[in-house]
């Protein structure tokens, strides 16, 4: 294993600063004076997260690893996605695919995690299969991590952590906004506006608006988003707030995703190298269209000084039309060798999705602090319900090549090093050599609703320990219902889960912790026998330490874990599989702090020793799963100039390490380690700011994983614009 010196010594991030007009000049160094747990944040050091307990703690008194990413992090590199927006954060190998622009891909803590895991606001954005939610980070205030099981509070989880966006809210500030144009790299084409006003005492109103349209470094495959986010905030007493949560995005694009072989890309191939700018499918067939709507909002009642009731909801629904094509492998290994005798053809395979998912989460909790002699007790109650309805239609998987295959011109074979992508696609099924017709779509019913009901009392003791513990009963239940074949599927799952967590508060800053935590997470999915797909189970024990300095504003923390899963799910060729059990241990180190108030730092180093321990094929035991790196470090330094004449300049810069992985599950080919660098230059002069952003500065072309498929990451991507402030 090996990483970068740079990277694995850096260490702790940017001071913020705020400045109205001459005559009006504010300045704001550091974080607010009262922290908050939603922001806004003016720096890149949050110090409050709700994610951990659902409650407003400091990090530094909660006993598990929490990271946040603030506004000013995600503005500071002009992050384009959520995945893109965690890139400097531990454990967290982000974008292993690449960027994507169906949905954003995590490996948190060795384990792979995208439709679950992922919530906003404190509910989950609920997600299954190609009806996956991607959230602008334009519509966000900070993103916070908790990393490892939180199924005690949040139920269905994976054991990696959870992922809680928290969305720009309405801000009783007088009135304020934000108007930014960006041009980029691939024609990258951006315009947004950020409104808020504070309409009287009681009430507050924000607008965020956005449109995009950008190429991609594939050929032929372009993107457009429109994003809209209305927001309202009243108080109807001191004690007595809603906040209106609503937004909309529709995105009418091609798949960025290329499905390459791994003859070409991550090994030899006789006719060379596949280019990263090749694309796998016709542009002018293959689309990707996507509307999702979210309407909600966060109540919040106080009883008395030590008693308070929140509820959060949402109705979420989504309308997607997905075509793409992918390769199923090269021809002279599926039989086709005789009509391809210089072996550089594939066949390409072909999902295509069409349908509607319709989800409601709801969260209700009570929250009463009481003391009884020397202990301080937060207790918190909570009954949560969350429900998905998806109707999707798609052609049957064949039992040759599960999608259809994808004839062009009535050529089955693609020329994957010299393209030529034919004007006439159809679809074919090798079972029975037939051409599929409209007629061959089924219609597939999906629900799946989940009950919980949870406890936790967080514990101060004498001031000095901090005891979380906590306890969750869930009753969740899946049905599929084939309406034209009329197969019918009925899963029910009880589960209890529980987390324990001491930490010993010392005078000097430093906070020792130990931690035990739960994950379940149920599986909507058939297997590849057309079986219901057994729930993931996962289990981590965590010791850490960590460091809030009295001197200057910032957070160290380094801990050491072990988490285990069970009936891990795969999935290959649309094919679900599930191996027995994978156990992942690990160390990470992570520091971000205003050491002045010009210079912030961010590091962070992360060793993880995947292993399979448990599997039907038992010559994969003991080996790495695929697309899991062994090592990942970062570092990031951002310096302002306050004073003399380079005032208003901001020099910003860093490096990503993410060390090698396994192409599969058997260790035979290695995707080689890669690093790559980052940079940003900006000018605030009065109201308007100028900034240049720039990511993989080198252009390093690489692999960025594989798993029977390989993924080249992506190219150097520069982002101009221009930003005006009132």
């Amino acid at each position: 294993m090996r990483t970068p010196t740079a990277l694995a010594v850096a260490l702790v991030i940017t001071s913020g600063m705020v400045q109205a007009n001459e005559d009006e000049t504010v300045v704001v160094i550091g974080q607010q004076l009262e922290d908050s747990s939603v922001g806004p944040d003016f720096s890149y050091v949050g110090l409050s997260s709700r994610t951990a307990t659902k409650t407003d703690v400091a990090i530094g008194e909660t006993p598990r690893a929490i990271s946040i990413v603030t506004r000013e992090q995600m503005d500071d590199r002009a992050s384009i996605s959520i995945a893109d927006a965690l890139q400097y954060t531990p454990s967290i190998q982000a974008n292993y695919f690449g960027e994507d622009n169906k949905q954003d891909w995590f490996v948190i803590r060795g384990f792979q995690q995208a439709n679950s895991g992922l919530y906003q606001d404190g509910t989950r954005l609920y997600s299954s299969g190609f009806y996956s939610w991607q959230i602008d980070p334009f519509g966000l205030e900070r993103v916070e991590i908790l990393r490892g099981p939180g199924s005690a509070l949040y139920g269905q989880t994976p054991p990696g952590g959870v992922i809680n966006v928290i969305s720009k809210r309405p801000q009783f500030d007088g009135g304020s906004g934000q108007f930014a144009i960006e041009y980029g790299t691939d024609d990258r084409k951006q315009i947004s506006l950020d409104v808020n006003s504070e309409v009287n005492d009681k009430m507050a109103f924000r607008l965020q608006a956005l449109g995009r349209k950008n190429g991609s470094r594939v050929d032929g495959v372009e993107a457009e988003r429109i994003f809209i986010a209305p927001s309202l905030a009243y108080k109807f007493t001191d004690d007595t707030k809603i906040t209106l949560l609503t937004s909309y995005q529709k995105d009418d694009s091609d798949p960025y995703l290329q499905f390459l072989p791994m003859e070409g890309t991550l090994t030899s191939n006789p006719n060379g190298k596949i280019s990263d700018s090749t694309a796998v499918g016709n542009t002018d067939w293959e689309t990707f269209e996507r509307e999702q709507l979210s309407l909600g909002y966060e109540f919040e009642h106080h009883f008395n000084d030590s008693t308070y009731f929140m509820q959060n909801t949402r109705y979420s629904k989504m309308d997607i039309n997905l075509r793409q094509m992918y390769t199923i492998g090269y021809a002279k290994d599926l039989g086709y060798g005789p009509l391809d005798p210089t072996n550089t053809s594939v066949v390409r395979g072909a999902t295509t999705e069409e349908g509607t998912s319709d989800a409601f989460n709801i969260d209700n909790r009570v929250v009463h602090k009481f003391t009884t002699g020397a202990v301080d007790h937060t207790l918190l109650a909570g009954i949560d319900y969350q429900t998905i309805d998806i109707e999707n239609k798609d052609y049957p998987l064949n039992s040759l090549t599960g999608d259809p295959v994808v004839l062009s011109d009535g050529n089955p074979l693609f020329n994957i090093f010299n393209p030529s992508y034919g004007t006439n696609i159809s679809l074919f099924n090798p079972t029975n050599n037939q051409i599929y017709t409209e007629a061959d779509r089924e219609t597939t019913k999906t629900k799946n609703n989940q009950l919980g009901l949870y406890l936790q009392n967080q514990m101060m003791i004498a001031d000095k320990w901090a005891v979380q513990i906590g306890v969750r009963y869930d009753d969740s239940q899946n049905k599929t219902h084939n309406t034209t074949t009329g197969k019918k599927t009925k899963v029910d799952n009880e589960e209890w889960t529980t987390n324990l967590g001491v930490a010993y508060l010392m005078d000097n800053g430093f906070t020792p912790y130990v931690s035990y935590a739960q994950s379940f997470n149920p599986i909507i999915q058939l297997d590849v026998n057309g079986d219901p797909a057994k729930p993931e189970r996962g289990e981590q024990y965590e010791v850490g330490l960590k460091y809030q300095p009295r001197s200057f504003e910032g957070y160290f923390n380094i801990a050491a874990f072990e988490v285990s899963k069970e009936n891990l799910a795969r999935t290959v060729n649309s094919q679900l599989t599930q191996i027995g059990e994978v156990r992942n241990r690990g160390i990470e180190l992570e520091a971000v702090a205003n050491v002045t108030e010009e210079l912030t730092l961010i590091g962070n180093v992360s060793f993880i020793d995947s292993e399979i321990t448990a599997d039907s094929t038992s010559s994969n035991v003991g080996n790495t799963p695929s697309q899991i790196a062994d090592q990942l470090a970062s570092a990031w330094a951002n310096y302002r100039f306050l004073n003399g004449p380079l005032d208003g300049l901001t020099i910003g810069a860093g490096a990503r390490y993410v060390g090698d992985s396994y192409a599969d599950n058997t260790e035979t080919n290695v995707v080689p380690s890669y690093t790559l660098f980052d940079a940003t230059l900006s000018y605030r002069i009065e109201d308007y700011k100028f900034q240049v952003a720039a990511k993989n500065l080198a252009d390093k072309e690489y692999v960025a994983t594989c798993d029977f498929y390989c993924f080249y990451g992506d190219r150097r991507n520069v982002i101009a614009s221009v930003t005006y402030d009132w």
